[in-house]
């Protein structure tokens, strides 16, 4: 089965090229790499024809620029649009994959709609490992999506007659959302657990103190709140109210956690470390108090 990479990018010269070779150096073989330039302001497009113009030349690589910045969700649907692989996976532009990632997770797709490695590896600008996470995954597909557990597209793979495409209002959130509307709409999602995934922390990464990852999680909520099984809806809460706390909103983000502790299996130590963490910082009130009027 042929394979459709997709790789959005805006103003990423530095990662670009590791992105792609990551690709390039997969052991499954039967794929064709899309470039999707956001209109980029740096060197982006000359490292891309510095590095591949002969492989862009043979069709291997098919290379789309936006004649404006139309963002990630549009970028993620062009591509789309101009491919022709049986499953479609997607790369962002500062992530790398392990060289067998493509071999072990299509193999899922003939008897899943939707495959995801769960990140575990966080490197930095340089690609040295910062963190290895060893959080516990639920075997419950529902509980991972409703736990907000669950998004990174460079970690996402898709049949393509399953893909439901990215909701191109968001900018934020929109890689939750597609699980969310996927599990909804009864599509089987896949999760793999087998660290093939490199995940890039640095200063250019869409910050998660950026107010406007709450205001799409509460758009979220808004939407599917009343579709959600009743026995994932303190999954919901919880995460709904996390990310209250997280930004500020100490009413709501309170409000919500306490809803969620219904289901006692939440009322863990770590969850409760965190919740005391969160739930009092003043200074974050403040800064969320300045701003909500503005964003949300």
């Amino acid at each position: 089965m042929k394979v459709s990479v997709i790789i959005p990018v805006y103003n990423g010269e530095k990662y670009i090229k590791n992105a792609v070779n990551s690709v390039l150096s997969q052991s499954y073989d039967n794929f064709e790499v899309i470039i999707i330039n956001d209109n980029s302001n740096d060197s982006t497009e000359k490292v891309i024809f510095e590095n591949f113009s002969s492989l862009i030349d043979s069709q291997k690589i098919i290379y789309f620029k936006n004649d404006k910045n139309m963002e990630r969700s549009y970028s993620r649907n062009k591509g789309f649009q101009l491919s022709k692989g049986d499953y479609i996976f997607y790369l962002d532009y500062d992530d790398e994959w392990d060289k067998d990632y493509l071999k072990e997770n299509v193999s899922y797709l003939e008897n899943f709609d939707i495959v995801y490695s769960f990140p575990r590896t966080f490197i930095d600008s340089e690609g040295n490992v910062k963190r290895v996470s060893v959080k516990k995954i639920p075997d419950d597909v529902g509980e991972i999506v409703f736990s907000g557990n669950i998004g990174y597209p460079s970690a996402s793979g898709f049949k393509r007659d399953s893909f439901l495409k990215y909701d191109e209002s968001l900018n934020y959130r929109e890689d939750w959302e597609i699980f969310v509307r996927s599990f909804l709409s009864g599509l089987k999602i896949k999760i793999l657990d087998n660290n093939k995934v490199k995940i890039r922390e640095h200063s250019g990464r869409t910050s998660r103190k950026n107010i406007q990852m709450l205001k799409n999680t509460l758009l979220i909520y808004e939407k599917y709140k009343d579709k959600v099984p009743t026995i994932y809806r303190e999954y919901l809460y919880f995460h709904i109210g996390d990310m209250c706390l997280r930004f500020g909103d100490l009413y709501n983000g309170w409000k919500f956690v306490l809803k969620s502790f219904k289901n006692k299996e939440l009322l863990t130590s770590k969850n409760l470390v965190t919740l005391l963490k969160r739930g009092f910082r003043l200074d974050k009130y403040l800064t969320y108090s300045s701003l909500k009027e503005i964003v949300l």
